[in-house]
């Protein structure tokens, strides 16, 4: 039986001797963000900061999160790969971003990084950074917990308007999940598959733009791949990814396999830096946004179910799964 925690993770080193906090000092506009806290609907709000570390970018996100709805405050990334050679840029990086998050009005500032650091000298060298600014250890969240949490996200907000068993799924750098169960509550069903966007681009061993003969072969590996999961059945879909907005305007509302199959089409040919430019993205978002658009075609063609994309917020998804308190989640686990 698995039942999400409510933490985000567990630690990444061993506690230390506290330090206290930095309290530095709050413009004016800080303080009258802090004090208002009108942006949100749907009761009091608090203002949250949260760092994430993958392997390829480190991104910032300040939301102001009610118990219902939340508001993106600022989001940014910053294209610094996961590597001891980068350890002083990455150290710079996560104090200049800890201080601004609290610049924006955070009430509190979490990291979390990817699991495939755990163990590393890197990430016990960036874990005593994050300590002493203040912003406590780097925790390091299981796939079941980013998927309990990007459920609690996508569904929380849109609970009146969703009826009947709903399936998240999450496309990530290296695994695309699913998670099923009642709308805004804790899911009851959570399964993963080492299906990601950047581990199908490196090993489809896509060119910039990849070539037909690579997109098909990337389509089966993720078929077969995802094919293996077994979730219940639900009668909506839904799709967390950052490239939400972009899949909509290439795909569609409602992304079923010949969808996604277009999609691919109108952008053969475009390269990572052509993508990123048309959307407004990072160039190593652009240049993951193929093999996005194929791991939609493949969960679309295992749940014989059209996949509807969705920006949820991962800053308040994990408040919500906090909140939500240490119940169990149901008694279905894949791994």
């Amino acid at each position: 039986t698995f039942s999400p925690g409510p933490d985000s993770g567990r630690s990444a080193a061993p506690e230390q001797t506290a330090r206290p906090a930095l309290s530095p000092t709050r413009s004016p506009a800080t303080r009258r963000l802090r004090e208002g806290r009108k942006n949100c609907k749907d009761g009091p709000a608090l203002i949250l900061g949260a760092i994430d570390i993958s392997k390829r970018a480190t991104r910032l996100k300040v939301a102001e999160v009610g118990t219902g709805d939340s508001v993106r405050l600022l989001e940014r990334s910053s294209l610094v790969s996961a590597e001891l050679s980068n350890c002083d840029r990455l150290s710079a990086l996560l104090m200049a971003e800890i201080e601004a998050a609290r610049d924006a009005g955070a009430d509190h500032v979490e990291v979390v990084a990817t699991r495939s650091l755990r163990g590393t000298r890197l990430l016990r060298l960036l874990d005593r950074v994050c300590r002493a600014s203040g912003a406590g250890g780097i925790l390091l969240p299981d796939p079941e917990q980013r998927l309990a949490s990007t459920f609690r996200a996508a569904t929380v907000p849109s609970a009146g308007e969703l009826e009947g068993t709903v399936a998240v799924a999450r496309v990530g750098e290296s695994t695309t999940g699913i998670a099923v169960g009642a709308p805004g509550e804790r899911p009851g069903w959570v399964g993963s598959r080492p299906v990601g966007c950047a581990t199908l681009t490196e090993k489809a061993r896509f060119s910039d733009p990849p070539r037909p003969n690579q997109i098909e072969a990337a389509v089966t590996a993720a078929v077969r791949k995802l094919e293996t999961l077994s979730p219940p059945a639900a009668d909506r879909v839904l799709l967390s990814t950052p490239l939400a907005a972009a899949l909509e305007r290439i795909c569609g509302p409602h992304i079923d396999p010949a969808s996604a199959r277009r999609g691919l089409g109108s952008i053969l040919g475009q390269t990572g830096d052509d993508i990123a430019a048309w959307f407004g993205t990072e160039s190593g978002q652009g240049r993951l946004l193929p093999a996005t658009i194929v791991c939609c075609l493949g969960l679309a063609e295992v749940l014989g179910t059209a996949v509807e994309p969705r920006e949820a917020d991962p800053v308040a998804g994990r408040f919500w799964l906090t909140e939500a308190g240490r119940t169990s989640a149901g008694s279905g686990r894949e791994t």
